[in-house]
């Protein structure tokens, strides 16, 4: 028997935060976070980042004036936008023009990070479909300030002529750049707010300019930040391709997060081309016996019983809110019984998109998926020797490349 082992960690930009995916707390302050990390934002991937980059030497882009997002409305800043525009000219990174179009996307919402970008990406998309800027790019930076005396993020949409985005990313103090800065206004005074301003266009800047200057590796959404420690116990002598696969989840799982999970793992299992039967159950039951009659009309090569458990933190009012999923994996080959492969891991939306992160019912669909990209990635790697087909997390996401959604 041969043993071996292997850790596999899966991070974005937003170990976020993105990614960035994407939720932390609006009515908070700026402050210096639990743990930072040096990438400058979380810039989700598009097929045309490259372009815009090939481009950059010769491309006009449009700046329009900066969105100042408060809990009430939004307002502009045109010293934001010159700043921006002299800046990209003196540096000569491209040919940067202001136009003077204001973007108007109301009120800051009460939602996540990621969701906040989502929609404001598109709605800029939408407000300058048909105005006329001669400019083969339109970039709009937009700060979001809940209680007008700190910068709780920093957001820079970044879209071509035909509105799709090119090089949009985000900031919040997740990343060192941004908690360095502490963008809070000293006191309550109009010169104060634009001092905090001024200095979070810096920042913004100097974020983008790292990104264009040494581009990392565009990240598929917000939600990858899980390790996954695994171990292959035995050697296989034969190739998989039917798995019985049983998931017993903990009670407080079953709502919400156990139908999205069947749909991701089934639907992740079928972009391998793998075929896989999937059941669910209760912790405390006993699958082997429980679905014996299966197993042995199915046939599989393979039984794949995973065990998941929610990830909890403690309010301040006591409740345990769900903010992510434990789980172990074991693999048992059917044709000898024995165990050929394990591995346990965590996803941690936390670690993810900071200690401000609140947890609500919706999200726990975005657990379901990101689980299943983490035991499917480390499967396929240690069983199947390649990477795993894309596991899109998000529904918008899976919707764009054609994947089931549920």
């Amino acid at each position: 028997m041969k043993s071996q082992s292997t850790f596999y960690t899966f991070s974005t930009s937003w170990t976020l935060i993105a990614a960035c995916l994407a939720f932390l707390s609006l009515s908070a302050t700026a402050h210096e976070p639990e743990t930072t990390i040096p990438d400058p934002g979380f810039r989700p991937q598009s097929e045309y980042a490259q372009a815009f980059l090939d481009s950059l030497d010769t491309a006009t882009v449009a700046v329009l004036p900066t969105i100042v997002r408060r809990a009430d409305r939004s307002a502009h800043s045109f010293a934001s936008q010159r700043q921006i525009v002299d800046s990209l000219n003196d540096v000569r990174i491209t040919n940067a023009v202001a136009k003077p179009k204001r973007i108007d996307l109301g009120p800051l919402p009460r939602l996540s990070q990621w969701q906040i970008f989502e929609n404001a990406l598109h709605g800029t998309a939408q407000s300058i479909e048909g105005y006329q800027t001669d400019a083969d790019y339109t970039l709009v930076m937009e700060f979001l300030v809940p209680g007008n005396q700190s910068v709780f993020g920093i957001e820079c949409y970044i879209v071509d002529n035909q509105g799709r985005n090119a090089f949009s990313f985000l900031l919040n103090s997740h990343h060192q750049i941004f908690a360095d800065a502490n963008l809070v206004a000293e006191n309550f005074t109009e010169a104060a707010r634009a001092r905090m301003i001024e200095e979070a266009t810096r920042v913004g800047l100097a974020a983008f300019i790292q990104q264009i200057r040494n581009p990392l590796p565009q990240q598929t959404e917000a939600q990858k930040n899980h390790s996954v420690p695994a171990e292959t116990l035995t050697n296989l002598d034969h190739e998989l391709e039917r798995i019985f696969v049983v998931a017993k989840l903990q009670e407080r799982l079953v709502h919400v997060f156990m139908h999205s999970f069947k749909h991701s793992l089934a639907s992740a299992f079928q972009e391998n081309d793998l075929g896989v039967t999937l059941m669910v159950a209760p912790k405390e039951s006993e699958p082997l016996v429980e679905f014996e009659d299966q197993i042995n009309k199915y046939a599989p090569d393979a039984i794949m019983l995973i065990n998941i458990d929610p990830l909890y933190r403690t309010r301040k009012d006591g409740y345990q809110a769900i903010v992510g999923t434990e789980f172990e994996v074991t693999l048992i080959d059917k044709g000898t019984d024995q165990r050929t492969w394990q591995s346990s891991g965590k996803v941690d939306y936390i670690r993810m998109f900071g200690p401000k992160y609140v947890a609500h019912d919706g999200i726990r669909k975005e657990f379901a998926w990101s689980t299943t990209a983490a035991i499917v990635q480390a499967y396929m790697a240690d069983l199947h020797g390649k990477d795993s087909a894309p596991i899109y997390t998000v529904t918008e996401d899976r919707e764009r490349h054609g994947q089931r959604t549920d």
